[in-house]
């Protein structure tokens, strides 16, 4: 069973430490088989759009492509991305951001032509291990944002052993219940918008059994 620890805390909201959290799981018998950390160091890495996206002049696997970083703010990238392309949202690492893996973004000059950043995928991200192209984004994702905030980062993937009598930490509001009771706490009541019925049918139960069946 993996799931996001930022998902658990939605549910009990706990000042434990990841290393606390991760003992409290084990304790109780939820034994942590992995621990996936996401989304670290990615200061300086911003929501981008790209505006335009043409042929390298010196490079056919290269790609000039002007790129929109908010309030107004317009940069050119050299990417070699096969999915870069007019239109899309992508994270971009801006001149001076420290990428996981000790990548230190500087200007450069690929082929004789500046680039002011890297536009990355996720793995270069930290975030997935998807290297076949840019981190896409949705069309929505407002350009400036830091990419950390918009996606709900730092957070850690989390791996459980279970075992077949455990089905109630098949879900994680099930495994909420558990270290909220380990460490004091409240789940957090859950909300769900109502969903309007969309038939009158009706399924008739009748029970014959008496005293046999008082339920």
């Amino acid at each position: 069973m993996k799931f996001s620890e930022n998902w658990l805390r939605s549910y009990v909201p706990t000042t434990a430490t990841r290393e606390e959290l991760i003992a409290t799981l084990t304790a109780i018998g939820l034994e942590v088989e992995d621990v996936t950390v996401l989304g670290q160091s990615l200061d300086g890495v911003v929501v981008a759009q790209i505006l335009s996206a043409e042929k390298h002049p010196e490079a056919d696997r290269l790609q000039v492509c002007q790129v929109d970083v908010g309030n107004g703010t317009v940069v050119q990238i050299v990417c070699g991305a096969p999915n870069a392309r007019a239109g899309l949202k992508a994270p971009l690492a801006m001149v001076g951001a420290d990428l996981p893996g000790g990548m230190a973004i500087k200007a450069a000059k690929l082929r004789g032509v500046e680039s002011s950043g890297m536009l990355c995928s996720a793995k270069e991200l930290g975030v997935d291990a998807d290297a076949s192209g840019l981190f896409e984004l949705p069309a929505d994702a407002p350009a400036g944002a830091p990419l950390a905030g918009y996606l709900g980062l730092p957070d850690a993937s989390i791996e459980i052993k279970l075992t077949p009598n455990r089905a109630d930490c098949f879900s994680v509001r099930g495994i909420a219940f558990d270290v909220a009771a380990a460490s004091g706490s409240e789940v957090v009541p859950f909300e769900a918008t109502p969903v309007a019925a969309q038939s009158d049918a009706r399924l008739a139960v009748e029970l014959d059994a008496g005293s046999d069946a008082p339920r």
